[in-house]
Order: C-alpha cells, then sequence, then structure tokens
C-alpha cells in the first residue's frame, strides 16, 4: 500500500486513538470494529488503485481511468493526481486543463508533492489558469520542501530568471543542488551552466565539465546524454584553449617582465654612470679650483714675501739714510760745539786782557783764581742747570744748547727703532748726544 495512502488510512484511526483515551470503556470495543472496516476499505481501496497504476503503465488508460474515477471521488490523492494528469496529457480521455487543475488542487491541498509540482507548472505557464509567478512559487516550494526533485529544479529556476521574485543566482544554485543530490540530471546541467557562466559560483569551467558529465550520468534518454556529453566537451576543448592562451600570455608577461626589469636595469646602469661621471666631474672641479686656490694662495704668500723683503729693503735703505744724516748732524753739531767753545775761549781770553789791562792802571786787587785751561780736544763739560753769565759775557744772552734732534726727526719710526727696546739698562741711548753752551745769534751764518 501506498504511503500515503497509508496516512490517509491511519490518520482517522490516531484520532479514533486519542479520543478513546478520553472516552468511556465502553465505546472501545464499537471503535475497534470501525477501524477493521477502514483498515479493510483502505486494503480494497489500494488494491483497486494498483491495479490502475499498472493499467496505466500498460498504456490501457481507459481501464485506468476507470479505475482511478472512483478511487478520485473518495478522495484518494494518488488516483486524484493520475486522474488529473490524463487529463492534461489527453490519453484517451479529451484535455481539458479545468477539470484537470481541478483534480490537481484536490491532490495537492492533501500534500501529495508531486501533484503540487503540477499544479505551480500549470501557475508558472499559464496553462488552463491565469498565470501567476507568486502562486506557482507558492506549490513548488511546498512540493520541493518534501523531496521533490522536479520541484527543486523548478524552484531554482525561478530564481535564476526572476519571476515573481527579485533574480537571485545563489538561491537558484541552492535549489539546483539539492534537485541534483537526488539525481536530476537537468540539474547538473544547470549546475554546470551556472559555473561556466560564473552565475551564482565562482566562474570555473573544469567544474561546469565535471556537472555536465554527471548531467550525462543521470539522463533519462541518450540524445540527452550525447548533449550533455558534447557540452562536456566543448568546455574541456575550450579549457585546453584558454590554458593554451593563459600560458601564452603568461609567457608574454614574463617576457615582458624581463625584458621590462632589463631596461629597467640599463636605465638605472645609465643613470649611475651619469651620476659617477657628474660626481667625478664635480670631483675633478673640486680638484682644480683648490689647486687653483693652493697656486693663488702660493702667489699671494710669494707677493707677500716679495713686498715683504721690499719694505724690508726700503726699511734698511731708510735707516741707513738716516743713520748717514745723523752722522752728518752730529758732525754739524760737534763743529758747532767746537766754533762755540773758541768762541768762549777767544771771549775768555779778551776779557782775560781786558781785565789785566785795567789792573794795572789800578791797585793791585786780589790774585784771582786760575782756571784750568780748555783743551780744545777734550770733550766738552756739561754746562750747569743755571748757568750765570760771566763777566765776558755781560750783556750777552745765553742759552744751553742741547746736541737732540728735532722733533720731526724724534717722531721718525726709524728713530724709535734705534732706542733702546724695554727692559734695557736706562740712560744709555744708542746715540750719545752732548749738550753745549752756545749763544742764539739772530743772525747766525
Amino acid at each position: 500500500m501506498p504511503i500515503s495512502v497509508m496516512k490517509a488510512v491511519c490518520r482517522p484511526k490516531i484520532r479514533s486513538r486519542d479520543h478513546q483515551h478520553n472516552s468511556p470503556s465502553p465505546k472501545i470495543k464499537p471503535m475497534r470494529i470501525l477501524i477493521i472496516l477502514l483498515l479493510l476499505a483502505a486494503s480494497a481501496q489500494a488494491g483497486e488503485l494498483d491495479e490502475a497504476l499498472r493499467a496505466k503503465e500498460a498504456g490501457d488508460y481507459l481501464k485506468a481511468a476507470t479505475l482511478f474515477l472512483p478511487l478520485a471521488k473518495q478522495g484518494n490523492a494518488v488516483a486524484q493526481f493520475n486522474l488529473g494528469t490524463l487529463y492534461m496529457q489527453n490519453r484517451i480521455i479529451q484535455r481539458d486543463y479545468a477539470v484537470a487543475l481541478q483534480w490537481y488542487m484536490a491532490a495537492a491541498e492533501q500534500g501529495y508533492p508531486q501533484a503540487q509540482a503540477d499544479l505551480g507548472m500549470m501557475y508558472e505557464r499559464g496553462t488552463g489558469v491565469a498565470q501567476d509567478y507568486q502562486k506557482a512559487l507558492h506549490w513548488l516550494t511546498l512540493a520541493a520542501k518534501q523531496g521533490n526533485a522536479y520541484a527543486e529544479l523548478q524552484v531554482g529556476q525561478i530564481y535564476a530568471s526572476g519571476l515573481g521574485v527579485p533574480e537571485d543566482d545563489k538561491e537558484a544554485v541552492k535549489w539546483y543542488r539539492m534537485a541534483a543530490g537526488q539525481g536530476n540530471a537537468t540539474a547538473h546541467a544547470k549546475l554546470a551552466e551556472c559555473y561556466a557562466k560564473g552565475m551564482g559560483v565562482p566562474q570555473n569551467a573544469a567544474m561546469a565539465a565535471k556537472w555536465y558529465g554527471t548531467a550525462a550520468n543521470y539522463a533519462s534518454d541518450e540524445s540527452q546524454r550525447n548533449a550533455y556529453l558534447a557540452n562536456r566537451v566543448a568546455l574541456e576543448k575550450d579549457i585546453a584553449q584558454r590554458q593554451a592562451t593563459e600560458a601564452r600570455l603568461e609567457d608574454e608577461r614574463r617576457a615582458a617582465e624581463a625584458e621590462a626589469a632589463r631596461k629597467a636595469k640599463e636605465e638605472a646602469e645609465i643613470r649611475q654612470a651619469e651620476q659617477a661621471a657628474r660626481i667625478k666631474a664635480a670631483s675633478n672641479a673640486n680638484a682644480q679650483a683648490e689647486e687653483l686656490n693652493n697656486v693663488k694662495k702660493e702667489l699671494d704668500d710669494i707677493k707677500n714675501e716679495l713686498e715683504r723683503v721690499k719694505a724690508d729693503r726700503s726699511h734698511a735703505s731708510q735707516r741707513s739714510q738716516l743713520a748717514i744724516q745723523m752722522a752728518r748732524r752730529r758732525a754739524e753739531i760737534n763743529a758747532e760745539a767746537a766754533r762755540r767753545r773758541r768762541e768762549i775761549e777767544a771771549e775768555d781770553r779778551r776779557a782775560k786782557a781786558e781785565k789785566e789791562a785795567a789792573a794795572s792802571k789800578q791797585p793791585k786787587p786780589p790774585e784771582p783764581v786760575k782756571t784750568a785751561a780748555v783743551n780744545p780736544s777734550a770733550p766738552p763739560q756739561p754746562a750747569p742747570d743755571n748757568p750765570k753769565p760771566t763777566q765776558a759775557t755781560q750783556g750777552k744772552v745765553t742759552y744751553p744748547a742741547k746736541t737732540e734732534l728735532s722733533d720731526d726727526e724724534l717722531k721718525h719710526p726709524l728713530i724709535r727703532e734705534l732706542q733702546p727696546p724695554a727692559g734695557s739698562i736706562p740712560g744709555k741711548p744708542l746715540i750719545k748726544l752732548k749738550q753745549i753752551e752756545w749763544s742764539k745769534k739772530q743772525n747766525d751764518s
């Protein structure tokens, strides 16, 4: 007996048992009798259903319809579905979509999955009813949740096409996998297409070829199997060509990278060589500049040395001339001093002669103090700080004369160099000067 029939038969039995637990014990025996009668009726109905199914498989659609009709009227979902199928396929019975829809609806409402799937397809295609994708998805989803592979496939196609719902390739792939898990060849082919085009899954030609191969294994006829195999062969050929193309492109990429690396290396070497040349040129320029600076410095040193030597020579010449001038000046001073001494001696002698003459005429005065004779060659004696005018020089003004240089001569830098250096014995100049007493005359020749 089919499971659906058993469920339909056993459902009242379960409710009766539940009712028995809450009912008085005298009613238990009649309930058992009712259950036995129902089981006998279900057994008889199952026998008729099996006979109707065998007649349909044998192609005796008239007999099958004759047997399905009473069972369908009794509420048998299997009979209702098969009777609806006979009306849809125009087998013996004239095609009538409205009657088929009625029987499909009756079976679907009882939860028969195949009836739910076919009813959903009628709404999807608008066969005998207004096209309604929402109702189609509703009935197909109910059938798919009961594991109907055909319904799972159709739900996946609705999501893939976006019929009445937002297009969702990932949701479609999920339902395709569920249908493929039950050996649905079309679901395998749909998965292969998804992998080939990258719909809902990453594009992968190898996986697409694999799913086409499994689809061929589950194909129901030879033509479908050959079509799936042809798709697999085409994909494998495409994979081989793509791999060859990728390999060629990879080789070209590597060659391009190698060429780019070579060019980059050459450019780097050229830049390095240019930089080294610039550095070398800069270094040479710096070396030349430094050499020029050194030469210039040497020339400046030579020039300074020449100027110093020239200055030293000029200085020596000036010193020599100054020494000559000083010697001449000293000789003039000595000559002047000698002349002044002679004048003084002559004055002294005249004064003495006048005194002696006067003394001879007058009483003899006391004898004058004798003075030492003056040696003309002896150096002159220093005059007193405050010399008193003598009788011979009365009426004449005498001044102490020094044998020194003039102020302008003393300011000369070479005269200062001739003076004793610091730390030497004071009072001893390099040039020994003498002091003489001389008379300043207004008209001295």
